[in-house]
């Protein structure tokens, strides 16, 4: 079901038949959506992000995306599809194709299609990466490892601003950003985190390299939203 606000409310409408320009996207689960204030910062327009609730079924689980199409904008009801407790990695050949990768939006092509390459070989999710060899984040997620006591996030200036890790960081005082190679971040417990999915741990990776596993403290901690 697609909703347009007009201004004042939120009408169903038949769908746009356009490529939108920015999205947003979260589970919501019985009523219920975690850090709606983040998703408001990152899309803005909040007399229209405050009318979406009341368009949201109050029971099940749902995956709702809101949509700019120019001065438009729209409200998708869709089901939320399964949910992952954990994680495969894959990493392609070639670096981040994405051609603005600080908004959420203009690349969801190009993303589909590295999920879909992802689940070829067998994972769930592809690790995004510069041509320095550093990694920026998933095509989907955003990725955290054990280091040294901390929760480390990469640093990197190709990145999605993350609702997930932004709560995360505001909840844990233990946190840190460093630039981290793909080799390196496969030695380390790793997770992978998404408003959809949360935090799940990396079990495994499509190359087929050993995934050091993460202590039961720090996944209870990461369970904390």
């Amino acid at each position: 079901m697609i909703h347009r606000w007009d201004g004042a409310a939120l009408v169903e409408c038949a769908d746009p038949g356009t490529e939108p320009d920015v999205v947003d996207s979260w589970l919501v689960q019985d009523g219920h959506m975690a850090h709606p204030h983040l998703h408001v910062a990152r899309f803005g327009h909040p007399e229209f992000m405050a009318a979406v609730p009341g368009r949201m079924p109050v029971e099940g689980a749902w995956f709702p995306r809101v949509e700019k199409h120019g001065p438009e904008l729209y409200l998708r009801v869709r089901p939320a599809p399964p949910l992952r407790t954990q994680t495969v990695l894959w990493v392609p050949p070639t670096p981040d194709p994405r051609r603005e990768p600080r908004v959420k939006g203009p690349d969801l092509r190009v993303l589909g299609e590295l999920r879909a390459q992802a689940r070829s070989h067998g994972a769930d999710d592809a690790v995004l990466w510069t041509g320095d060899g550093l990694v920026a984040e998933g095509a989907n997620c955003a990725l955290a490892w054990w280091e040294d006591g901390r929760l480390m996030f990469p640093e990197h200036p190709r990145q999605l601003p993350s609702t997930t890790v932004q709560a995360t960081r505001e909840a844990l005082s233990f946190t840190g950003t460093r630039p981290i190679a793909v080799e390196e971040l496969m030695t380390f417990p790793v997770w992978a985190g998404s408003a959809l999915h949360g935090w799940t741990e990396v079990t495994g990776w499509a190359e087929q390299v050993e995934t050091p596993m993460s202590t039961a403290q720090v996944n209870t901690l990461l369970r904390w939203g």
